[in-house]
C-alpha cells in the first residue's frame, strides 16, 4: 500500500498541473472564438456600409460594383427559389432583365463569426423581374466573409414574406 501511495503522490502534482493549464488554454480557446462587441460593431458598421454600396448599384443597375462586391462563388437564390451564380445575377443587371424601381432594407440582425457574418433582414421593393412586376416584401438572410482582407457577398436566400398585408411589417409601411 506504500508503494502505492508514493507512486499517486509523485503523479497527483502532475495532473493538478495538467488540468490547470487544459483549463487555462481551453480559456484562451473559447476567447479567440468571441470577438468582442467592439470588433462585433465594427464589423456590423462594415457589413452595412457594403449593403448600402450593393443595394445602391442594385438600383443603378451598376454590374461593375455588383462584380466587385460579389464573391466569384456565389450562391444566390431568389425569392422564386431560383438558384443563380455570380455571372447569373450580374448578366440579370447587364441585360436589364431585373429592375428595382424602389428598394429598401432593414430589420437588419447579425451574426458575426470571426470572418463570417449573417444578417438578416426584410427587403421591401418594387422590381420589374423579367417583365413581372414584385412588390411583395422579402425576409433574407445574406451571408458575408472576409477573404483575402475584403468582405465579399457569398450567399443570399430570400423569401416572400405571408402576412396577407405587407403594411403590417413597420419597416415596409410607406
Amino acid at each position: 500500500m506504500r508503494l502505492r501511495w508514493n507512486s499517486c503522490a509523485r503523479i497527483l502534482p502532475g495532473l493538478l498541473i495538467l488540468s490547470t493549464l487544459t483549463t487555462i488554454f481551453s480559456g484562451l480557446l473559447r476567447a479567440q472564438e468571441q470577438p468582442g462587441a467592439s470588433q462585433d460593431a465594427a464589423i456590423e458598421k462594415e457589413i452595412l456600409s457594403l449593403e448600402t454600396l450593393k443595394n445602391d448599384a442594385m438600383q443603378k443597375a451598376d454590374a461593375k460594383v455588383l462584380e466587385q462586391i460579389y464573391s466569384d462563388s456565389l450562391i444566390f437564390v431568389n425569392a422564386r427559389g431560383q438558384v443563380l451564380t455570380k455571372k447569373d445575377r450580374v448578366k440579370e443587371f447587364e441585360s436589364g432583365s431585373v429592375k428595382y424601381v424602389s428598394f429598401r432594407q432593414g430589420d437588419y440582425h447579425f451574426h458575426i463569426y470571426r470572418n463570417t457574418a449573417v444578417v438578416t433582414g426584410i427587403a421591401c421593393s418594387l422590381v420589374d423581374y423579367h417583365g413581372r412586376i414584385n412588390q411583395t416584401p422579402r425576409r433574407f438572410t445574406s451571408v458575408y466573409v472576409k477573404l483575402e482582407g475584403r468582405w465579399r457577398f457569398v450567399a443570399h436566400q430570400a423569401t416572400l414574406v405571408s402576412d396577407k398585408e405587407p403594411g403590417n411589417l413597420q419597416y415596409c409601411s410607406h
